[in-house]
């Protein structure tokens, strides 16, 4: 007999304890009543305790939901490059959907990726990341045929919640992966109405095709370099030939022109002419796609919409609360907006999400940075380097922050280390920064080379305007440093949103040309 037989059989006894009772009072007498009472009893007690989920497991009766759980990235049982990005976004798609759903704290794929080709030991995951469930899980590819196996560990006790095992076609992968999230929301006991039922079951294509083609689009897109970008962008472009109505892939497409445009990798203005285009694409095919939002939300921050942008960013959160892009990008907005402390807030809820990693611990340090809470900064940067020593973006930040506290010969230290980690000039971080501790140190020589150097580089490359505009006021040259920034505002340039709350151009404060500008990007007071 069958599992599911059994079952039901099981399902089908339990309520009838009370007429097995009755017949057992009629058929026995004595010591012998007593007992079948007693076994009775203890069927009752059970039946009333715990319940079938109509799969063979047993829930107590009224058992909290689990309230937290981290998806691991799908083992790769072959280690096969070619299927990295199919590793990798079964789990993404799947943290996509469950984190739309209310009352669990899912992990973000950020926070997760660091296990990824480790033997990871469930409750030690459930430590690290401070979750109740993790999902462990291997892909092996063969062909068009997909095995999966699935197990869901509950890490208190390390006890099995759920697993399957799929036997698939390639083909299937789209039905394979919500069925996966479906089976975890159901074991997490989580309590869904019928829409966020609907929501998790959402498919945005029905064409394998496109669906792959995403997700070698978001695969390349993590690795966050120009060839990454690149291949990113021919790869969302594909799906969308494949499945023009791909809501997901224009946001895909929108969010590459964003970082090309902010990295100087491309000119800014046409970088967001095209990012504002397949946004409002795929806010066209759907409405309801909280990334598409954020996209827009970071369309209205750039061109000072201060209105538009939180109404966008907030309606990101309602229907993705567990987004940590969304979370981060409200943060930034009321950095902008010269809000530091509720930017905090929100900074904390995308490092939550996002888990213990370099680039976490940074971004929630430059939330302590913004709001002028430099020494619990200083530990989140220091941490993010005794973790990841080359990391530059934790050496840039931790400089400027010693900058901040006047401490120059620190800054000029981790400063250094970060322009030998990742010589990037468009980097304000990794170049700017350097030339203004040199400018505020003293060595104004020193400054002024880089500056001139900046200005050569930028014969070849796009350099964003407002780091000349950094390095010229710390050498004491406002006239050159509003040239710059009224440059940036031709642009309409994303850094210049940064005036109100960077510390850097503090000099620059009391001239009436920093007023006039403020009150053209509506950050007036």
């Amino acid at each position: 007999m069958n599992q599911s037989s059994n079952t039901t059989d099981v399902a089908a006894r339990l309520p009838s304890s009370a007429e097995y009772l009755v017949r057992e009072i009629k058929r026995h007498k004595g010591g012998a009543l007593f007992g079948s009472a007693g076994m009775i009893m203890v069927l009752a007690v059970f039946t009333y305790f715990f319940y079938l989920n109509g799969k063979g497991q047993y829930f107590a009766r009224g058992a909290d939901p689990i309230d937290s759980v981290a998806v691991l990235p799908f083992v790769n049982v072959r280690g096969d490059p070619n299927t990295e990005y199919l590793s990798d976004g079964i789990s993404d798609s799947i943290i996509n959907g469950l984190s739309q759903l209310p009352g669990v704290r899912v992990m973000s794929l950020n926070s997760v990726l660091r296990y990824k080709g480790k033997q990871t030991d469930p409750q030690v995951v459930g430590r690290d990341l401070n979750v109740r469930a993790v999902l462990i899980s291997r892909l092996d590819q063969q062909g068009d045929n997909l095995a999966i196996s699935t197990e869901l560990v509950d890490v208190r006790d390390n006890h099995r919640l759920w697993g399957e095992q799929y036997n698939r076609k390639l083909s299937d992968i789209i039905v394979v992966q919500s069925e996966i999230a479906r089976e975890i929301s159901e074991n997490l006991r989580l309590r869904l109405s019928s829409q966020d039922k609907k929501q998790l079951a959402k498919r945005y294509t029905e064409n394998s095709d496109a669906y792959q083609l995403y997700l070698l689009g978001q695969y390349h897109l993590r690795k966050a370099s120009k060839e990454g970008f690149e291949n990113a962008l021919k790869y969302f472009e594909q799906a969308i030939i494949k499945d023009p109505a791909y809501a997901p892939a224009y946001t895909g497409v929108a969010e590459v022109y964003g970082h090309l445009g902010l990295r100087g990798l491309m000119a800014p203005k046409e970088a967001q002419e095209r990012a504002e285009s397949a946004t409002r694409k795929a806010l066209e095919l759907d409405d309801s796609l909280a990334e598409a939002h954020v996209s827009l939300g970071y369309i209205k921050k750039r061109d000072w919409d201060w209105t538009g942008a939180e109404k966008e960013l907030k309606r990101a959160l309602e229907l993705n609360p567990g987004s940590p892009h969304a979370n981060e990008m409200y943060g930034t907005y009321f950095r902008d907006i010269g809000k530091p402390d509720e930017a905090l807030v929100y900074a904390k809820r995308s490092y939550e999400i996002n888990g213990l990693s370099p680039s976490s611990l940074v971004s929630l340090a430059n939330a302590y940075l913004d709001a002028l809470q430099f020494d619990r900064a200083i530990e989140l940067y220091l941490k993010a380097i005794e973790m990841d020593m080359s990391f530059a973006p934790a050496h840039a930040n931790l400089g400027a922050t010693y900058l901040a506290k006047g401490m120059h010969k620190e800054a000029i230290e981790e400063l250094q280390k970060a322009k030998a980690s990742e010589y990037a000039p468009e980097r304000k971080g990794r170049f700017a920064w350097l030339a203004y501790a040199y400018a505020v140190s003293g060595k104004k020589d020193e400054a002024q080379r880089m500056l001139d150097e900046l200005k050569r580089i930028a014969k070849q490359r796009y350099i964003p305007p407002y780091n000349f505009a950094l390095i010229c006021a710390a050498l004491g040259d406002k006239d050159q440093a509003f040239e710059w920034l009224e440059k940036a505002y031709e642009e309409h340039s994303q850094q210049l949103a940064l005036i109100k709350s960077d510390w850097l151009l503090k000099s620059l404060h009391s001239d009436p040309r920093y007023s006039d500008l403020l009150r053209r990007i509506n950050l007036a007071p």
